[in-house]
């Protein structure tokens, strides 16, 4: 990977952002984040992803250099998709990062700007440093987008006054309003996020799976109808062997045993 770094702490997978000196988004990056995600979709023995960063900013964004470039110059052979549909590319780069069958935990320890905003948002869980900050700021270079994702972290009113304005707020007021789990010392968001990705390694893997598609699949609809899902999905589960071994280890008080089966 030319745009990215990639390691394994155990079941914990590691896809990291190392484009200096900002982490600007490019087409590669973008290539890059899909089949890294894609891939891990695959992988049994993995039991969740940490999104973390090298350098001091996150990500800056999309490279709008390369976007000019393109503008100016065009690109070389685009696909019918690219003609017909620019912003598909980046949507689907997105979905492979939401839809991954494992929670995906952002450790997040610095500026997160724009398009770095967006793959944070698509992320399970937040961890974030002390010194790390979010910003809309797609309308001070001509562009929008990211509202969607601000207005399920924040709320409606606050994504109003990132979108509009487009300044920075700090990881304390994500906190506060819920959208960073928690707050960490500056350096120290990756090994944060690792240790919640360990804990989760102690689960039933088709439970974890089970239970990460069933959440993405409720989230909007009326709470009823969620609820039901819920139910299907747990039906759907105690069919599986790792359901029955994980009430018999509760009931026995001992460390169960999952199997995959």
């Amino acid at each position: 990977m030319e745009t990215l770094e990639s390691e394994r702490r155990g079941a914990v997978a590691i896809v990291r952002l190392a484009r200096p000196p900002v982490n600007a988004v490019s087409r590669l990056m973008m290539r890059e984040l899909r089949q890294s995600f894609e891939d891990l979709a695959d992988e049994r023995d993995v039991a969740a992803v940490v999104l973390s960063a090298s350098g001091r900013v996150f990500c800056a964004g999309i490279d709008l250099k390369e976007q000019k470039k393109e503008a100016t110059q065009g690109r070389s052979n685009p696909s019918v998709a690219a003609v017909l549909d620019s912003g598909r590319f980046w949507r689907d780069t997105q979905h492979a990062i939401r839809h991954c069958p494992v929670p995906v935990i952002a450790a997040v320890d610095g500026a997160t700007i724009g398009a770095g905003f967006g793959l944070v948002g698509v992320c399970d869980i937040i961890v974030a440093s002390e010194q790390a900050s979010f910003a809309l700021t797609e309308i001070n270079v001509g562009r929008l987008g990211g509202s969607a994702k601000a207005m399920r972290m924040v709320g409606p009113f606050k994504a109003r006054m990132m979108f509009f304005s487009g300044e920075a707020v700090p990881a304390a007021e994500f906190y506060r309003l819920g959208a960073v789990e928690e707050i960490v010392e500056a350096g120290q968001a990756e090994a944060r996020a690792i240790a919640m990705g360990e804990k989760f390694a102690s689960k039933s893997p088709i439970a974890l799976r089970l239970a990460k598609e069933s959440m993405l699949r409720i989230e909007d609809m009326p709470v009823e109808d969620a609820y039901r899902t819920e139910q299907d999905y747990t039906q759907r589960l105690k069919t599986y062997n790792d359901s029955a071994e994980a009430l018999l280890a509760y009931l026995e008080k001992r460390s169960p045993e999952w199997t995959w089966s």
